[in-house]
């Protein structure tokens, strides 16, 4: 792929990233955890497909754009452990939200809790495609 063609990309999911949070952040507003919890983890896969893409790796299911995740970016020391946990914790939390009949208590504090650490692993990925230059 071209190196044009995967900026493009990288840009488009990372305006898809940053919309799932602004939606993940409304939904807090209106107490409607489970769906803001549901955008946060959205924001994180959709960045984690950019960031994967730069280095010419692409994966479609969730369980392997995670485990490439943390065999290409996190595994090598090029992103710290820390994101690979939220990455991890999101997923979980989400499908567990999602697909579960009786889910795991989810509170305000948690719900806003997972919220903001997306907001951090995006701002992170965003920072490590700046000094990759994949972004401007």
């Amino acid at each position: 792929m071209e190196i044009e063609t995967k900026r493009t990309i990288i840009r488009v999911r990372l305006e898809k990233a940053k919309g799932d949070l602004a939606s993940a952040d409304a939904l807090l507003k209106i107490e409607h955890w489970r769906a803001a919890v549901n955008r946060a983890y959205y924001a994180i896969f959709h960045f984690a497909t950019a960031v994967l893409l730069w280095s010419d790796i692409e994966r479609n299911k969730h369980s392997a754009v995670q485990s490439a995740f943390h065999q290409f970016l996190i595994k090598p020391g090029n992103i710290e452990a820390e994101y690979g946990v939220i990455f991890n914790s999101s997923r979980s939390w989400r499908e567990d939200q999602d697909y579960s009949d009786l889910p795991k208590d989810l509170n305000k504090s948690l719900a806003e809790q997972i919220v903001s650490d997306a907001e951090r692993f995006i701002t992170r990925l965003e920072r490590y495609l700046r000094e990759q230059g994949a972004i401007e």
